[in-house]
């Protein structure tokens, strides 16, 4: 139910103080200001609470004076590897819901796969530009001793991307094995045979996550599916393109693509009509992501969704409440669905709608 009002009728409300809401949700202001800033000290029923009214009062604290009284930094750093990609937006969203609750700003850090850029995100953290990183971008062999970022651990949470081996990061995971045998799954059940996979880099501990769900699927008892083909490459349409032109063109094509991600699936439709294939009928294809984009071709392409919004919501939890209490190696896991459409020949699969 939400709070009575704060306004005599027909008075524009002033911006809600937390005395206002220490009132409404009868408790004291030491208790929401804990609740506000992520620190420990409130339980969890009450923090929800005292957050739904600040959120339905219009709080808006001031950051500035904030960092002034408690000395902390009022931005946070998410640092994406391509801002091009559409699935970021939607993490960036959530992870800015969450963040603003507790009174602090997003800051976009855009590395663009190249390792000085994600060298310097640690930079921010380390002269107190920012209080915090969510981490989307892979660490694994960007070239720093893990001695380098360690003393960081508590500022950092991977989000979506494995934690480095012998790191103590805190992470919220999607489980990428589950989603490529979610992907292979459905290819067979489709009964396409010859089946090859587009992944992203070879070493991309996520890309051969997925490969690995889609070789368990094809070796489950009784599959008459065959992995056709495995071609590592870049996240991009353009990459996606090339690559599935050339497997099309090839004197042995595959009759289904995986697509590591939905840009590199777009990349495959595009390669298809080029080369006078048709999705769903002689070609069938499942991205992954489940981008907006995928929904809204001729034949829309099915994809392994991740919870994109929720991951940044939870990134940005987690990371507050690693900063007040120093929580390390905590792991918040997802699991991705499946979402069915057109382009892996549903109508093939008896019961599909």
């Amino acid at each position: 139910m939400a709070p009575p009002s704060l306004a005599p009728a027909g008075q524009r409300a002033a911006p809600a103080t937390i005395v206002e809401i220490a009132r409404v949700c009868g408790v004291s202001t030491a208790s929401v200001s804990r609740a506000l800033n992520g620190r420990s000290g409130v339980g969890a029923a009450t923090r929800e609470r005292i957050l739904e009214v600040a959120r339905e009062l219009g709080y808006t604290p001031d950051s500035r004076a904030r960092a002034l009284v408690t000395g902390r930094v009022p931005f946070i750093a998410l640092v994406l590897p391509d801002i091009t990609n559409p699935f970021f937006p939607e993490v960036a969203r959530g992870a800015e819901e969450e963040l603003q609750r507790a009174g602090h700003s997003l800051l976009l850090v855009n590395t663009g796969w190249r390792p000085e850029r994600l060298r310097q995100s640690f930079e921010l953290i380390s002269g107190n530009h920012v209080g915090g990183l969510l981490m989307a971008v892979p660490l694994d062999g960007v070239g720093q001793e893990l001695s380098q970022w360690e003393k960081f651990e508590g500022s950092i949470v991977m989000v979506g991307r494995t934690v480095p081996r012998g790191s103590r990061l805190n992470a919220v995971l999607v489980d990428n094995r589950h989603g490529g045998w979610l992907a292979g799954q459905q290819l067979c059940k489709a009964g396409w045979r010859e089946i090859a996979y587009l992944g992203g880099p070879e070493k991309d501990r996520v890309s051969r996550a997925r490969l690995g769900g889609l070789r368990r699927a094809l070796d489950a008892p009784g599959a008459r599916n065959r992995l056709a083909e495995v071609v590592h490459g870049d996240w991009t349409l353009e990459g996606g393109r090339r690559r599935a032109l050339a497997l099309l063109q090839s004197g042995r094509p595959p009759d289904a693509i995986f697509a590591a991600n939905d840009l590199i699936a777009l990349g495959v439709a595009r390669a298809a009509a080029e080369a006078g294939r048709s999705l769903g009928e002689d070609l069938g294809l499942v991205g992954y992501d489940d981008i907006d984009a995928v929904r809204f071709l001729e034949t829309p392409i099915t994809s392994v969704a991740q919870p994109k919004l929720e991951m940044g919501r939870r990134a940005a939890r987690l990371l507050l409440s690693a900063i007040a209490d120093g929580v390390r190696e905590q792991r918040d896991r997802l699991r991705p669905e499946l979402v069915v459409r057109r382009s892996c020949g549903a109508s093939r699969t008896r019961g599909s709608q």
